[in-house]
Protein backbone atom coordinates (compact mmCIF):
# COMPACT_ATOMS: atom_id res chain seq x y z
CA UNK A 1 0.00 0.00 0.00
CA UNK A 2 2.70 2.53 0.88
CA UNK A 3 3.77 2.32 -2.79
CA UNK A 4 0.68 3.95 -3.49
CA UNK A 5 0.93 6.71 -1.30
CA UNK A 6 1.77 10.33 -3.35
CA UNK A 7 2.75 13.50 -1.99
CA UNK A 8 1.09 16.82 -3.73
CA UNK A 9 5.18 18.54 -4.13
CA UNK A 10 4.17 21.98 -3.29
CA UNK A 11 4.98 24.41 -1.06
CA UNK A 12 3.91 27.90 -0.17
CA UNK A 13 6.44 30.28 1.17
CA UNK A 14 5.29 33.70 1.37
CA UNK A 15 3.62 33.45 4.90
CA UNK A 16 6.73 33.12 6.10
CA UNK A 17 6.93 29.82 8.24
CA UNK A 18 10.24 29.51 9.49
CA UNK A 19 11.80 25.90 9.59
CA UNK A 20 11.69 24.60 12.91
CA UNK A 21 9.72 21.09 12.55
CA UNK A 22 12.58 18.41 13.77
CA UNK A 23 12.90 15.71 10.94
CA UNK A 24 11.04 12.61 11.61
CA UNK A 25 12.14 8.91 11.38
CA UNK A 26 14.06 8.77 7.76
CA UNK A 27 12.03 6.53 5.42
CA UNK A 28 10.95 7.54 2.49
CA UNK A 29 7.55 8.00 3.43
CA UNK A 30 8.31 9.92 6.86
CA UNK A 31 10.49 12.58 4.68
CA UNK A 32 7.89 13.59 2.43
CA UNK A 33 5.35 13.77 5.89
CA UNK A 34 7.35 15.74 7.62
CA UNK A 35 8.63 17.83 4.62
CA UNK A 36 5.88 19.07 3.40
CA UNK A 37 3.34 18.42 6.28
CA UNK A 38 1.07 16.28 4.98
CA UNK A 39 -0.06 14.02 2.35
CA UNK A 40 -2.39 11.85 0.02
CA UNK A 41 -2.56 8.22 -0.11
CA UNK A 42 -4.53 6.91 -3.30
CA UNK A 43 -6.75 3.84 -3.75
CA UNK A 44 -5.49 2.50 -0.34
CA UNK A 45 -8.83 0.68 0.88
CA UNK A 46 -10.97 -1.24 -1.57
CA UNK A 47 -14.65 -0.21 -2.01
CA UNK A 48 -15.77 -2.94 0.69
CA UNK A 49 -14.28 -1.74 3.02
CA UNK A 50 -15.05 1.98 2.71
CA UNK A 51 -18.83 0.49 2.07
CA UNK A 52 -18.57 -1.71 5.58
CA UNK A 53 -16.98 1.71 7.35
CA UNK A 54 -19.56 3.91 6.17
CA UNK A 55 -22.13 1.62 7.81
CA UNK A 56 -20.74 1.14 10.87
CA UNK A 57 -20.61 5.19 10.97
CA UNK A 58 -23.50 6.14 9.75
CA UNK A 59 -24.95 3.35 12.51
CA UNK A 60 -23.74 5.87 15.05
CA UNK A 61 -26.34 9.46 13.41
CA UNK A 62 -29.43 7.15 14.22
CA UNK A 63 -28.69 6.75 17.46
CA UNK A 64 -27.89 10.38 18.45
CA UNK A 65 -29.96 11.25 21.75
CA UNK A 66 -28.15 8.77 23.32
CA UNK A 67 -24.86 9.44 22.88
CA UNK A 68 -23.57 11.95 25.84
CA UNK A 69 -23.62 15.17 25.31
CA UNK A 70 -19.58 15.82 25.21
CA UNK A 71 -19.43 12.88 22.61
CA UNK A 72 -21.92 14.67 20.30
CA UNK A 73 -22.24 18.37 19.11
CA UNK A 74 -23.43 20.11 15.78
CA UNK A 75 -21.05 23.13 15.38
CA UNK A 76 -23.18 25.02 12.25
CA UNK A 77 -26.41 24.57 14.94
CA UNK A 78 -26.30 28.08 16.03
CA UNK A 79 -29.22 31.03 15.21
CA UNK A 80 -32.03 28.66 16.14
CA UNK A 81 -30.85 26.08 13.67
CA UNK A 82 -31.59 22.33 14.70
CA UNK A 83 -28.72 20.36 15.63
CA UNK A 84 -28.51 17.63 13.89
CA UNK A 85 -29.34 19.48 10.33
CA UNK A 86 -25.37 21.28 9.64
CA UNK A 87 -22.32 19.18 10.64
CA UNK A 88 -23.27 16.91 13.42
CA UNK A 89 -19.84 15.32 14.53
CA UNK A 90 -19.02 12.08 17.23
CA UNK A 91 -15.71 12.03 18.99
CA UNK A 92 -14.22 9.08 19.90
CA UNK A 93 -16.37 7.11 17.88
CA UNK A 94 -14.53 3.65 18.84
CA UNK A 95 -15.31 4.05 22.13
CA UNK A 96 -19.31 3.78 21.24
CA UNK A 97 -18.44 0.75 18.74
CA UNK A 98 -15.20 -0.87 19.48
CA UNK A 99 -15.47 -3.19 16.56
CA UNK A 100 -13.92 0.10 14.06
CA UNK A 101 -10.52 -0.82 15.65
CA UNK A 102 -10.94 -4.35 14.07
CA UNK A 103 -11.56 -2.22 10.52
CA UNK A 104 -8.95 -3.14 7.06
CA UNK A 105 -8.98 0.81 6.98
CA UNK A 106 -7.73 1.10 10.63
CA UNK A 107 -5.60 -1.78 10.53
CA UNK A 108 -3.94 0.30 7.44
CA UNK A 109 -3.99 3.77 8.80
CA UNK A 110 -1.96 2.22 12.02
CA UNK A 111 0.58 0.69 9.78
CA UNK A 112 0.83 3.92 8.10
CA UNK A 113 1.45 6.03 10.55
CA UNK A 114 3.77 3.51 12.24
CA UNK A 115 6.22 3.41 8.47
CA UNK A 116 6.11 7.96 9.37
CA UNK A 117 7.15 7.73 13.31
CA UNK A 118 9.23 4.93 12.69
CA UNK A 119 7.60 2.68 15.43
CA UNK A 120 4.51 1.19 16.76
CA UNK A 121 1.78 3.54 16.49
CA UNK A 122 -1.08 3.71 19.23
CA UNK A 123 -4.74 5.19 19.10
CA UNK A 124 -4.84 8.74 20.43
CA UNK A 125 -7.99 10.19 19.26
CA UNK A 126 -10.64 9.72 16.53
CA UNK A 127 -13.98 11.65 15.41
CA UNK A 128 -16.73 11.38 12.58
CA UNK A 129 -17.88 14.54 10.73
CA UNK A 130 -21.16 14.36 8.42
CA UNK A 131 -21.69 17.71 6.26
CA UNK A 132 -25.05 17.18 5.64
CA UNK A 133 -26.52 18.15 2.34
CA UNK A 134 -26.57 21.68 1.35
CA UNK A 135 -24.86 23.15 4.32
CA UNK A 136 -23.22 26.22 4.25
CA UNK A 137 -20.95 25.37 7.49
CA UNK A 138 -17.65 25.71 6.88
CA UNK A 139 -14.54 24.17 8.88
CA UNK A 140 -12.55 26.67 10.13
CA UNK A 141 -9.04 26.88 9.19
CA UNK A 142 -6.84 25.95 12.58
CA UNK A 143 -3.90 23.39 13.39
CA UNK A 144 -5.02 20.17 15.35
CA UNK A 145 -2.68 21.32 18.31
CA UNK A 146 -4.68 24.65 18.57
CA UNK A 147 -7.16 22.12 20.59
CA UNK A 148 -4.93 21.21 22.76
CA UNK A 149 -3.58 22.80 26.30
CA UNK A 150 -0.94 25.74 25.67
CA UNK A 151 2.50 24.66 25.23
CA UNK A 152 1.43 20.75 24.82
CA UNK A 153 3.70 19.13 21.71
CA UNK A 154 1.92 16.60 19.65
CA UNK A 155 4.59 14.12 17.69
CA UNK A 156 1.25 12.59 16.24
CA UNK A 157 0.22 11.44 12.40
CA UNK A 158 -3.54 12.41 11.83
CA UNK A 159 -5.54 10.76 9.16
CA UNK A 160 -8.71 12.61 7.54
CA UNK A 161 -10.86 9.55 5.70
CA UNK A 162 -13.61 10.64 3.33
CA UNK A 163 -16.20 7.65 2.67
CA UNK A 164 -17.52 9.30 -0.89
CA UNK A 165 -15.64 11.27 -3.53
CA UNK A 166 -14.97 14.45 -2.12
CA UNK A 167 -13.70 17.66 -3.81
CA UNK A 168 -14.35 21.07 -2.92
CA UNK A 169 -17.95 21.19 -4.06
CA UNK A 170 -18.73 19.19 -1.23
CA UNK A 171 -16.58 20.04 1.43
CA UNK A 172 -12.75 18.37 1.03
CA UNK A 173 -9.94 19.43 3.20
CA UNK A 174 -7.24 21.66 2.06
CA UNK A 175 -3.81 22.24 3.27
CA UNK A 176 -0.99 24.89 3.53
CA UNK A 177 2.03 23.54 2.86
CA UNK A 178 4.63 23.72 4.58
CA UNK A 179 2.78 25.65 7.30
CA UNK A 180 3.79 22.89 10.02
CA UNK A 181 7.20 24.80 10.09
CA UNK A 182 6.17 27.44 12.00
CA UNK A 183 4.88 27.46 15.80
CA UNK A 184 1.68 26.89 16.84
CA UNK A 185 -0.52 30.13 15.94
CA UNK A 186 -2.76 32.13 18.17
CA UNK A 187 -7.02 30.24 18.07
CA UNK A 188 -9.67 32.03 18.91
CA UNK A 189 -13.72 30.85 18.76
CA UNK A 190 -15.22 34.73 18.01
CA UNK A 191 -18.16 33.81 16.47
CA UNK A 192 -18.08 30.45 15.75
CA UNK A 193 -19.70 27.23 18.17
CA UNK A 194 -17.77 27.22 21.10
CA UNK A 195 -15.98 24.12 20.66
CA UNK A 196 -14.28 25.38 17.54
CA UNK A 197 -11.06 26.69 17.69
CA UNK A 198 -9.85 28.67 14.49
CA UNK A 199 -7.31 30.94 13.21
CA UNK A 200 -7.36 34.63 11.93
CA UNK A 201 -5.61 34.60 8.28
CA UNK A 202 -4.26 36.84 5.66
CA UNK A 203 -4.09 35.65 2.46
CA UNK A 204 -3.21 32.37 1.84
CA UNK A 205 -3.13 29.52 -0.97
CA UNK A 206 -4.13 26.30 -0.06
CA UNK A 207 -3.97 22.94 -1.90
CA UNK A 208 -7.64 21.13 -1.84
CA UNK A 209 -7.32 17.56 -2.18
CA UNK A 210 -9.80 16.12 -4.54
CA UNK A 211 -10.05 12.39 -3.40
CA UNK A 212 -12.04 9.66 -3.69
CA UNK A 213 -14.00 6.93 -1.52
CA UNK A 214 -10.60 4.64 -0.72
CA UNK A 215 -8.23 7.44 -0.43
CA UNK A 216 -7.00 9.35 2.32
CA UNK A 217 -4.86 11.98 3.93
CA UNK A 218 -2.37 12.64 6.88
CA UNK A 219 -0.95 15.70 7.96
CA UNK A 220 1.39 17.05 11.03
CA UNK A 221 -0.72 18.64 14.25
CA UNK A 222 0.90 22.03 13.00
CA UNK A 223 -0.24 21.59 9.73
CA UNK A 224 -3.24 24.76 9.21
CA UNK A 225 -5.89 23.21 7.26
CA UNK A 226 -10.07 23.86 7.15
CA UNK A 227 -12.89 22.45 4.75
CA UNK A 228 -15.49 24.02 2.79
CA UNK A 229 -19.41 23.64 2.62
CA UNK A 230 -20.93 20.95 1.32
CA UNK A 231 -22.57 21.82 -1.14
CA UNK A 232 -24.13 18.71 -3.18
CA UNK A 233 -27.03 17.18 -2.69
CA UNK A 234 -25.86 14.19 -0.35
CA UNK A 235 -23.57 14.08 3.15
CA UNK A 236 -20.14 14.01 3.52
CA UNK A 237 -19.12 11.75 6.00
CA UNK A 238 -15.18 11.43 6.77
CA UNK A 239 -13.88 9.80 9.74
CA UNK A 240 -10.66 11.51 11.27
CA UNK A 241 -8.12 9.00 13.11
CA UNK A 242 -4.96 10.38 15.09
CA UNK A 243 -1.91 7.98 16.20
CA UNK A 244 1.12 8.69 18.39
CA UNK A 245 3.94 6.59 19.58
CA UNK A 246 2.77 7.42 23.01
CA UNK A 247 -0.86 6.12 22.13
CA UNK A 248 -3.68 8.56 24.53
CA UNK A 249 -0.34 8.82 27.16
CA UNK A 250 1.17 11.43 24.03
CA UNK A 251 -0.27 13.97 26.52
CA UNK A 252 2.12 13.13 28.92
CA UNK A 253 5.20 12.75 27.40
CA UNK A 254 8.15 14.18 29.92
CA UNK A 255 7.92 17.87 27.60
CA UNK A 256 4.74 17.58 28.61
CA UNK A 257 4.02 17.47 31.75
CA UNK A 258 4.59 20.85 33.48
CA UNK A 259 1.66 22.42 31.53
CA UNK A 260 -0.61 19.48 31.94
CA UNK A 261 0.33 19.85 36.02
CA UNK A 262 -0.57 23.55 35.82
CA UNK A 263 -4.06 23.36 34.06
CA UNK A 264 -4.79 20.33 36.49
CA UNK A 265 -3.99 22.60 39.75
CA UNK A 266 -5.18 25.61 38.41
CA UNK A 267 -1.93 27.34 37.87
CA UNK A 268 -2.37 28.04 34.30
CA UNK A 269 -4.83 30.94 35.02
CA UNK A 270 -2.88 32.51 37.99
Amino acid sequence: MLSEVQMLNRTTNHLGFKSGVKSGPKSDLAERFYDNGYLIGRGAFSSEEVAQLRGMLSALYQNIDSLKENKFRDIGALNGLDVGTQQPEIDRPTNINPDLLETAIYQKLKNVASEILGRNAKYVFDHVICKMPGTKVKTAWHQDRGYMLDKVELNTVNFWVPLQDTDERNGTLGYVPNSHHGDLMPHGSEGVHPHVRKVELGEIDPVYCKVKAGDFTAHHPLTLHGAGANLSDTPRLAWSVHFGAYGRLEYLRPSNLGPVIKRLTGRDKA
